[in-house]
């Protein structure tokens, strides 16, 4: 089946007539994809024709006066108006800005999923036996920064991303904001349940609890970050997923589990990394970040980074 997602917009607007439409309205009956899309780009046109209908029109004077003074011999003696503020001022303010608005542009399913986990390790956690707490919190916190990763910076569903690319901000830009913002979120409730299980259970350390969980984090969000990027988001998932019922068949196990040599000496590592894990998943997302607007307009295009 043939998806006209490049016609979506122009569909939604109203621009689009004709046959091109008929054959857009009856494949939206039959394709629950392509008709959330069409939903959120029609949205997207009413927001912006609800905002540009609320601008008062220009008084016809303005264009009488600009053509007057283009007519007009300039005057020697008085100076030519400039515009003396410099361009690209306050960039942290503005670098705050493309942050904070990455929020609203991510699904709440992102955010509730990752609570969720997140909440659920560190219940199960006070509830376990105190030497437990730190296994459970590793095996909870970095799948959740994995999936919300997976699931923010690797949407098939982003209405906006037309509007994205027209703006200034590169496309670089735009995803690491989006990847900061989410592992900052997910490092932060990471800590809060921490402290909570700390406080709730006399006699174990915060510091330990922290690195048992942030260091698989790492390169576990790193592989979720690279695959959703560079290839599609279920990819992501699928691997992370993968990743953490391997690691949680071999933890703690003293009778095989069926799982090979090399798949246990692919998966240890990411739950205890060392220097070379944490510097080669530092490359992975390296390496991310300078492909990803290479990418081929053709392959999945209706990632963000296009």
């Amino acid at each position: 089946m043939t998806h006209p997602t490049h016609q979506l917009p122009a569909y939604a607007a109203g621009h689009l007539t004709g046959d091109d439409a008929a054959a857009v309205t009856a494949h939206l009956a039959g394709c629950p994809a392509c008709a959330t899309q069409a939903r959120a780009w029609h949205a997207t046109a009413t927001a912006v024709h609800d905002t540009t209908a609320r601008v008062a029109p220009p008084s016809p004077d303005i264009l009488t006066a600009i053509r007057r003074r283009l007519t007009t011999t300039p005057d020697a003696t008085r100076p030519v108006p400039t515009y003396r503020r410099d361009i690209g001022t306050r960039p942290l303010h503005r670098a705050l800005g493309i942050l904070t608005r990455q929020r609203t542009l991510i699904r709440w399913p992102v955010w509730a999923l990752a609570a969720a986990l997140i909440a659920g390790g560190a219940i199960l956690a006070a509830l376990a036996p105190t030497r437990h707490a730190a296994q459970i919190l590793a095996m909870t916190v970095p799948l959740a920064a994995a999936l919300a990763v997976a699931g923010a910076c690797g949407t098939d569903n982003d209405p906006p991303a037309e509007l994205a690319a027209a703006l200034p901000t590169p496309p670089r830009v735009v995803l690491l904001a989006r990847l900061t913002l989410v592992l900052t979120a997910t490092v932060t409730a990471g800590l809060l349940a921490t402290l909570a299980l700390t406080a709730l259970t006399p006699g174990g350390g915060a510091a330990g609890l922290v690195t048992a969980w942030f260091g698989p984090l790492v390169p576990l969000s790193a592989t979720s970050f690279a695959l959703s990027v560079l290839y599609r988001p279920s990819a992501g998932v699928t691997t992370a997923l993968a990743l953490w019922l391997a690691r949680a068949l071999s933890t703690g196990q003293t009778a095989p589990t069926g799982l090979s040599p090399a798949v246990l000496r692919l998966v240890d590592p990411l739950w205890t990394p060392g220097p070379a894990v944490l510097t080669a998943a530092a490359a992975v997302v390296a390496t991310t970040f300078l492909l990803s607007p290479r990418l081929p307009r053709s392959r999945h295009a209706r990632h963000i980074w296009r």
